[in-house]
């Protein structure tokens, strides 16, 4: 036995990543228009990864460092993802419901829930809510919900209203999430605010990556060979930030175990190592399900191409020796 073979691998663990958030243009405008709307409902939509969850967060660490018991204006804030919640599926306003319960309460009784009307449940969530006193509420992938069950939800925010409690829901999500809202008068009428993350452009990324990372905080834009890693960057990634910032980790812990230079051609190594692995995944899951899974795993599905071969190979000798057999008593 080799060396090699006897030589187990060392776990060397990754310090954590620092994540560091920064404050652009676009998140701070959000941001503004939101809290002016309060009370009342936003829809904030975008495409994945450029920032809706992220600007979220923030806004709900911002309010809860803010938070004073003191402050009679003062309030806190609830940031959530939500499950999905299908159209036609039965029910859907109380599915809405148990959502929020959950998320602001806990665990509903399943007695409760069966037998007491919407209404009863929503009154409920709001004398939680008053006395957490939480009066902004981010949804987050709410694109995922049907449009009954955001209505079931807008009852907490009908409810509140009535007995003078400030509520704002945030609605977050992608889909058709701003085709559904609007497709009932009732929703439509209580979204007070709409807020659209745009991508970013190519000047607001190389800003973005200079603050994101000390290495293109010290390239000029003005050097041709510093501009070629920004254009590389945003060629690869575009103006969204959930695709750089994972890219950016991967870099600092390749880099550091290469101990190379990063130039263009660095950049490109480091991402084709994630492209490729990506690119044959693919391709090998379209040559064995033709795009879709199996129907029904068994052991013979899941079994290693390898081994199929073997498999099918099995028995073939006798046959070949009782065809030889058949042809020499004929002969």
């Amino acid at each position: 036995m080799s060396k090699a073979s006897t030589q187990s691998y060392k776990v060397q663990f990754p310090a954590p990543y620092q994540e560091n958030i920064i404050e652009t243009d676009m998140m701070l405008e959000v941001i503004g228009r939101t809290f002016k709307a309060h009370p009342g409902n936003s829809v904030w939509y975008g495409e994945a990864r450029i920032g809706k969850t992220i600007t979220a967060g923030y806004m709900t660490r911002k309010i809860e460092e803010a938070y004073d018991p003191l402050n009679p204006h003062a309030f806190r804030a609830l940031h959530y993802e939500v499950g999905e919640v299908e159209g036609w599926s039965g029910n859907e306003h109380k599915k809405g419901l148990k959502s929020l319960y959950y998320a602001t309460i806990g665990k509903i009784d399943e007695g409760v829930y069966r037998h007491d009307p919407p209404e009863i449940i929503a009154g409920q969530i709001v004398h939680a809510l008053i006395r957490k006193n939480i009066q902004m509420i981010f949804i987050d992938e709410a694109g995922k919900l049907s449009l009954d069950a955001i209505d079931g939800m807008l009852l907490v925010y009908n409810k509140a209203k009535t007995i003078g409690h400030s509520l704002s829901f945030i609605f977050i999500g992608m889909e058709d999430l701003p085709i559904k809202v609007t497709q009932k008068p009732q929703v439509k009428g209580r979204i007070n605010e709409w807020c659209y993350f745009a991508a970013y452009s190519f000047d607001e990324m190389t800003k973005l990556l200079a603050r994101l990372h000390p290495h293109f905080e010290k390239l000029d834009l003005k050097e041709e060979k510093d501009r070629e890693q920004f254009e590389f960057m945003y060629e690869m990634f575009g103006g969204y930030p959930g695709l750089t910032v994972p890219f950016l980790m991967k870099l600092d812990r390749y880099s550091q175990e290469d101990k190379e230079p990063i130039t263009v051609k660095y950049l490109r190594a480091v991402h084709l190592r994630t492209l490729l692995g990506q690119e044959k995944s693919i391709a090998k899951s379209l040559e064995i399900y033709r795009g879709r899974p199996p129907k029904h795993f068994t052991r013979k599905n899941l079994q290693h191409p390898a081994n199929k071969a073997k498999s099918k190979n099995k028995g073939k000798q006798p046959d070949d020796k009782s065809s030889d057999d058949k042809k020499s008593k004929s002969s």
